[in-house]
């Protein structure tokens, strides 16, 4: 006769919402992989990603730069953005251009030029 066993149902471990806090700050602050972080901790990686979405949905719902902004907004970023492009335009061109007369080989007859 085979008797199966069944693992025992291991209890969800409960964190309180400082320790999510904490733990969140942590990750942030650190500059370091929720993989370094969650193992510094000794949970998983993606219970610090769990606990990071709520508040990043609310973010996103939040009337938050870059969301939900007024047509004359957005226009008026349009036009800032197209001057700045035309202008980084020009400076490209008077490069390109200084780096040519700059490249040109001088005659072999000028005077102090000693090679």
């Amino acid at each position: 006769m085979k008797t199966q066993l069944t693992k025992p149902a291991r209890d969800k471990a409960r964190y309180t919402e400082e320790y999510k806090q904490e733990a969140l700050e942590l990750w942030r602050n650190s500059g370091r992989s929720a993989a370094k972080v969650a193992a510094e901790l000794g949970i998983r990686a993606p219970l610090l990603y769990r606990w990071a979405r709520p508040k990043r949905e609310a973010n996103l719902s939040k009337n938050e730069p870059g969301r939900q902004r007024s047509v004359e907004e957005l226009e008026a970023e349009i036009a800032r953005l197209r001057a700045e492009n035309a202008k980084l335009l020009e400076q490209r061109e008077v490069l390109k251009k200084s780096l040519g007369i700059l490249s040109e080989v001088p005659p072999r007859g000028m005077p102090g030029l000693k090679r």
